[in-house]
């Protein structure tokens, strides 16, 4: 059992979900409220050395929020982010009770944290639109955030990456290799269900606004339980879940979904373009 455990701890961190209190989201607005707002889970061990370079989210997640801020940027939104605030343990080295116990306490400890930031943040700015996006440990963390967030009108669109909690039939709109194959893409903690409190299927409005994506081999969220028998099969399966970067085909795809999600830019206002065209072709602007 304590094996089990291990294996299972050293993949993905696994806790329950953290209850949410949404605040209602009556008050007004303050002014300085953006179109959008992303809000980044790192993965295991992110949150160290590296949280200032990659802005507290990880390196997967940043580059997402990166790419992501281009293109609403482009059609002439604004977006802000921040990172979720909490421990994102390392994988422990041996897996350990200790050890394993200290990470489902960091999971626990995600979920609430975010929890606690959505609602802060909706409350502040009631119609700004929000992107969840998680890698590894910071996807379960938004995973089971989901469906407390269900009925939230700010939530627009999430962003599974490598997810531990990955169901593969699940509602999800599903990128990566391990979509192509049936069955394919069950995350760590869903073979363990119980053990792990894995939450449950999406509901279908939540899961046709969640991108999960997953690549075949996964040690996260492809598990294989016979893989763990194979030091060279469970390296193979690391490296793939640490192969992520938003420049690959499956990157771009999945930043333009999200982008999709959003919807179209709010119309400019009319009275303002209609002023603008007037500037444009007085006499004093136009050419002899």
């Amino acid at each position: 059992m304590f094996r089990r455990l291990a294996i299972l701890t050293s993949a993905a961190a696994i806790a329950g979900a953290a209850s949410i209190g949404l605040l209602a989201a009556t008050a007004s607005a303050d002014p300085g409220c953006p179109d959008v707002h992303w809000m980044g889970a790192a993965g295991s061990g992110e949150r160290g050395a590296e949280a200032t370079s990659n802005g507290g989210m990880g390196r997967v997640v940043f580059q997402s929020f990166n790419a992501m801020k281009e293109l609403v940027e482009r059609d002439g939104r604004t977006i802000t982010a921040e990172a979720v605030e909490y421990p994102a343990t390392p994988v422990p080295a041996d897996g350990g009770l200790l050890d394993w116990a200290d990470f489902m306490g960091s999971v626990d400890a995600g979920a609430a944290a975010l929890g606690g930031q959505y609602a802060s943040f909706a409350a502040r700015c009631p119609s700004t639109k929000v992107v969840l996006a998680g890698y590894s440990q910071g996807a379960m963390v938004v995973h089971r955030n989901l469906h407390a967030l269900a009925a939230s009108p700010n939530l627009a669109a999430s962003l599974l990456i490598a997810d531990g909690d990955r169901l593969p039939v699940d509602s999800t709109i599903n990128i990566g290799s391990a979509a192509s194959v049936p069955g394919a893409g069950k995350g760590v903690a869903q073979d363990w269900p119980i053990l792990a409190h894995a939450p449950a299927a999406l509901p279908v409005a939540l899961g046709s606004k969640t991108i999960s994506v997953c690549d075949r081999g996964d040690a996260v969220c492809d598990y294989d339980e016979e893989s763990e028998d194979s030091e060279s099969v469970m390296a193979t399966a690391v490296a793939i879940h640490t192969g992520y970067d938003i420049s690959t085909r499956s990157g771009q795809a999945w930043t333009s979904l999200l982008h999709q999600l959003l919807g179209p830019a709010p119309a400019a206002n009319p009275l303002v373009l209609a002023g603008n065209e007037a500037i444009h072709s007085s006499p004093e602007n136009s050419q002899s």
